[in-house]
């Protein structure tokens, strides 16, 4: 059984904040594959810069009869 992330690192502290947005969607699109939830599971998951570790933005995801889905919040970002 695979385990689920506790965080997420991905982009730079420098990059722009649309392509650390970007790199969030498309790890989160790969999270929706990997992760073990059963049918009406939440889980919220950080994404970090790699380098500094600077919040880009929390991920919620959810297992619902459609699969998995997810909602990127960047309201808490710290950059």
């Amino acid at each position: 059984m695979k385990s689920n992330p506790e965080s997420i690192r991905c982009g730079h502290a420098e990059d722009s904040f649309e392509a650390l947005k970007k790199a969030c969607e498309k790890e989160a699109n790969n999270l929706c594959v990997t992760l073990n939830l059963a049918q009406g599971d939440v889980v919220e998951i950080p994404f970090w810069t790699s380098d500094f570790p600077e919040l880009i933005c929390v991920g919620k995801f959810s297992k619902s009869d459609k699969g998995v889905t997810y909602e990127l919040d960047f309201s808490e970002s710290t950059l």
